[in-house]
């Protein structure tokens, strides 16, 4: 078949393999003001730029903004760097098992992300909790939750001792304090929780031990730079969503959904359009794209992670109010090992399958199926950033060596599949935002900045949802300030 015959994966993905149209219902999924087509300026009324609005990014954040601005009938063009769509949701489909490198999780309180999937067809199935015990491996010994509190490897203090590593956090975020809501983050009670991990540990009473194994696994740049309020704020509206909470995934892989969104819209996402710079006029938003080509729209929405963003030209009145965050804001590390096995040999040694470590090669293996047999090894911070600067052979070795070591049931079944590192994506440069500790005001600060004609979207930008459902809710933020002002 030759290319121009061979159906466009809009087409592939089309749940039903027939027409779509987007509904009243999901229009009100995406969280959009009521703003209807005649408050769009007609075309004719204007000269240029023909477009009202371009959308930079086709993530999960631009998908539901170029759907909530189409559905008042705007003339939107969204851009995309990469060869799909998708952003941070990334279903590595030529790897068996299909697994993910970027989200996972749905929470039952995700209600823009789930009002998304019903009204789409995306199927989304039970799943999405990693096993909780665990096979440790502290300080080079191996030892079962049961041999840890006598274990010569637990150097914790007092009851500390009792507790297997991974229940640490747990612990001493249960001793400090919280917030009262999802959005009281941004008010003072975030200001009290705005201090050093590190430091607000030890003023719950962790030991130096304790402090170090949370911090072994930690996907940050280290305790004294990572929020207490961080953790806090995610814990709140985990729970925001009741005793009765329950967890779901994709079937098929977390980028069907994005997928199923982008063909659901009428503007199809431009594919391979890097952004290079954005100048913001009087006239309207100029979108500079690598290889010399532009494209002016009379507003934009910008849903590039800021640690990717700090890459690019932005110019323009609306750029000031967010210098500081966009330069700043640090983005968590990690990267991942997928392993294929010959066999699900967890099954049959009598030890859990998780491991979690506090080794630099190891940090947390999960186990991602028996058929096909995968797993996933996630490094984090230093030791995420250590692997980067590795040739992947050597590295995927290494990796391998370890498990085997601390696993006899391991050796010789096992085989590097590819890592996997988000910094290393010029289009992303981490996994997800956090806060870093005493930049709660400056943050608070950003998620209700207004631009003029340049507005800025994604999990990042979140007020009260954090993860996916935080990129959708200001996604859809974004494209009521932008409709607002058309």
């Amino acid at each position: 078949m030759a290319p121009s015959e061979r159906p466009s994966w809009r087409a592939l993905v089309r749940p039903g393999g027939g027409g779509m149209t987007l509904s009243r219902r999901l229009f009100l999924a995406a969280g959009s003001a009521s703003v209807g087509a005649a408050s769009i300026r007609p075309a004719k009324a204007r000269s240029e730029p023909v477009l009202d609005a371009v959308v930079i990014g086709a993530g999960l954040s631009g998908l539901a903004a170029a759907t909530t601005l189409e559905s008042a009938g705007a003339r939107v063009a969204v851009l995309e760097g990469a060869s799909r769509v998708g952003g941070r949701l990334f279903t590595l489909d030529d790897l068996p098992g299909r697994p993910d490198a970027g989200g996972i999780q749905i929470g039952s309180n995700y209600h823009r992300l789930i009002g998304f999937a019903r009204e789409l067809g995306v199927e989304l199935v039970p799943g999405g909790e990693f096993d909780r015990a665990a096979l440790y491996h502290v300080r080079g010994e191996t030892v079962t939750a049961e041999h840890w509190p006598n274990s010569p490897a637990n150097l914790l203090v007092g009851n500390e001792r009792n507790l297997p590593p991974i229940a640490l956090s747990g612990l001493y975020a249960r001793r400090l304090p919280g917030l009262s809501n999802v959005d009281s983050w941004r008010g003072e009670e975030g200001r009290q929780l705005d201090i050093a991990y590190d430091a607000a540990l030890k003023s719950a009473g962790a030991s130096e031990e304790a402090v170090r194994l949370i911090a072994a696994n930690l996907d940050r740049h280290g305790m004294g730079a990572y929020s207490a309020l961080n953790g806090a704020r995610s814990a709140t509206f985990y729970a925001s969503a009741g005793p009765q909470a329950s967890l779901s995934v994709v079937s098929g892989g977390s980028q069907r959904l994005p997928e199923a969104m982008a063909a659901a819209m009428t503007a199809e996402p431009r594919l391979g359009q890097r952004v290079t710079g954005i100048e913001e006029t009087a006239r309207g938003v100029k979108i500079h794209i690598d290889g010399g080509a532009s494209l002016i729209a009379r507003q934009a929405i910008c849903t590039i992670p800021f640690a990717a963003l700090r890459e690019i030209s932005v110019e323009g009145p609306s750029f000031p109010a967010m210098r500081d965050v966009i330069a700043t804001l640090p983005y968590s590390q990690a990267s991942f090992a997928y392993l294929s096995a010959s066999e699900p040999f967890w099954n049959h040694d009598g030890l859990p399958r998780m491991i979690w470590s506090d080794d630099p090669m190891i940090g947390r293996v999960f186990v991602l199926g028996d058929s096909p047999a995968m797993l996933k090894v996630w490094l984090s911070g230093a030791d995420a950033l250590a692997v980067d600067r590795m040739a992947p052979a050597d590295a995927g070795a290494a990796i391998i060596a370890r498990l085997e070591a601390v696993r006899p049931s391991a050796q010789g079944k096992l085989k590097l599949e590819r890592l996997f590192s988000w910094r290393k994506n010029p289009l992303a440069r981490g996994v997800y935002h956090h806060i870093g500790a005493g930049q709660a005001d400056m943050l608070a600060r950003a998620v209700v900045a207004e631009g003029q004609r340049l507005h800025f979207a994604g999990e990042h930008m979140a007020r009260s949802a954090t993860g996916m459902e935080g990129a959708l809710e200001s996604g859809a933020r974004a494209a009521e300030t932008v409709l607002a002002q058309l």
